[in-house]
């Protein structure tokens, strides 16, 4: 007989791979429960409903998301490290979650008024708030870096995101000097 935890970590895994593909809109319950091996009451059980069931799969994949950020983001009066260590996190985060980390960024970029986005406002939310932190940390040290700390975080967010996407889509191989490459071309643009 299966143990509890193995059954929610089946569901979590087969409904992350169904809204992975298809977006959390176009996936139903019935097809849920039929990928899981389970039945509609056992899914209730765990998660109470679709949301509680996608609330779930941003809490654990989404924290371990948030944890990296907040590893690599951790100011040590080396910008260009930070910034290496971000990209190069997020893309290993992504080749080994590329179903999570697809998911999460169609979450990101929905429209405000799905439940996928309100869903994952939150940690959205947090991952910014961190990469934000970090270039305010920075500006202590570069006065020109001032009153963009948003700006720089939003932006370093979606260069990152972009390219874990083409390493998974096998459009970018980011080695040393690739991560080199990128990161000192977004340092070009901080500070030109």
């Amino acid at each position: 007989m299966e143990m509890p935890y193995a059954t929610k970590t089946v569901i979590l895994e087969k409904a992350l791979s169904l809204f992975s593909r298809r977006g959390y809109d176009s996936v139903g319950i019935q097809e849920i429960v039929g990928e899981a091996g389970i039945t509609k009451p056992t899914l209730y059980y765990y998660f109470g409903s679709k949301q509680g069931l996608l609330e779930a799969i941003i809490s654990f994949w989404g924290g371990r998301f948030s944890a990296l950020i907040r590893t690599a983001a951790d100011y040590r009066h080396d910008l260009v490290m930070n910034l290496t260590m971000l990209l190069r996190e997020t893309v290993r985060f992504a080749r080994e979650e590329p179903d999570y980390f697809r998911f999460q960024s169609s979450l990101f970029s929905s429209a405000p008024e799905t439940a996928g986005h309100t869903a994952s406002a939150g940690l959205r939310k947090e991952v910014i708030s961190t990469i934000e932190t970090l270039f305010t940390q920075t500006s202590r040290d570069h006065g020109n870096m001032r009153g963009r700390e948003k700006i720089y975080s939003i932006t370093f967010l979606g260069l990152i995101e972009t390219c874990a996407h083409l390493v998974l889509n096998n459009e970018l191989d980011v080695g040393m000097h690739m991560e080199y490459r990128i990161i000192h071309q977004y340092m070009h643009g901080i500070f030109s």
